[in-house]
């Protein structure tokens, strides 16, 4: 299979990292996370009621927590 011909005025490579850096991403990759950290709060308080031992969704919930609060200041930063 051959490659297309770029097109005229674009040098034929990909611009796929110009879409990381986007604050859009950011801010979609935020919530996600911060909704994320939100259900694994609540499967801690579910865990508590029903007895069992609550430390790996704890763990989960840092995680999630700390991956939100890096997105969320990339997001505000750019």
């Amino acid at each position: 299979m051959s490659d297309p011909a770029p097109r005229p005025g674009h040098n034929g490579e990909a611009r796929r990292a110009s879409a990381w850096m986007s604050p859009r991403t950011w801010r979609v990759l935020a919530v996600v996370f911060t909704v994320a950290a939100f259900g694994s709060v609540v499967l801690v308080v579910v865990d508590l009621a029903v007895g069992r031992p609550a430390a790996g969704d704890l763990f989960i919930v840092f995680l999630n927590g700390l991956a939100a609060v890096i997105l969320w200041m990339l997001a505000r930063r750019t």
